[in-house]
């Protein structure tokens, strides 16, 4: 039992520095082209490895319990899920033009503080140890980017702003995926973003 969990915690820390390193690479890349078709790029090339996997698997009989929706639905489920994707992503880029790719991944983690707390207007409930964590973390927000006169800086604020958008995200994302296969959704995002 403890070298699963050894393994697990293993794979967290490996997936936080893929995320945390991500924010360099995004900022580097975006030395040589704009935010937005640095983005756009980037989810194209998510639409062209992840299309022959979700041909492929639909080839297969279908193995998991979630019923087949229609391509209308999955259509505009993936399109509302893409549009706030979009939205983050491109709050993300842009605001890195006008700050440090640290401050930048520490704002937008704060989405675990958005996605209770939009949870909250959904009826959703919330331990007190989330509402703890999320306290915290508004606090290495203010430090981190409150200024002398109380005003927060441009990029910082469009960072704040991509958190809520992956919160919102995350929310629908959750719901999504108990009703739908979530390799078909993903590429239906992929492609509204790209």
């Amino acid at each position: 039992m403890k070298t699963q969990a050894l393994k697990t915690d293993l794979l967290m820390l490996i997936a936080a520095a893929i995320w945390g390193f991500a924010f360099v690479a995004q900022r580097e890349g975006m030395e040589t082209m704009g935010p937005f078709l640095f983005s756009g790029v980037r989810f194209l090339i998510g639409v062209v490895a992840l299309s022959p996997v979700v041909w492929y698997l639909s080839k297969k009989p279908q193995q998991n319990h979630k019923a087949e929706v229609s391509a209308k639905k999955l259509i505009l489920a993936g399109t509302v899920a893409g549009l706030l994707l979009f939205g983050g992503i491109s709050c993300q880029q842009v605001g890195l033009q006008y700050t440090t790719a640290g401050k930048a991944g520490f704002i937008t983690g704060l989405y675990i503080f958005f996605v209770p707390l939009i949870g909250l207007f959904l009826g959703q409930r919330t331990g007190s140890g989330t509402w703890l964590g999320a306290t915290i973390a508004l606090f290495g927000l203010y430090l981190l980017s409150i200024q002398e006169d109380f005003s927060i800086a441009e990029g910082d604020l469009l960072q704040l702003i991509c958190a809520v958008f992956f919160a919102a995200h995350v929310l629908v994302i959750g719901y999504l995926a108990k009703r739908m296969d979530t390799l078909k959704l993903a590429l239906v995002q992929y492609l509204v973003c790209g």
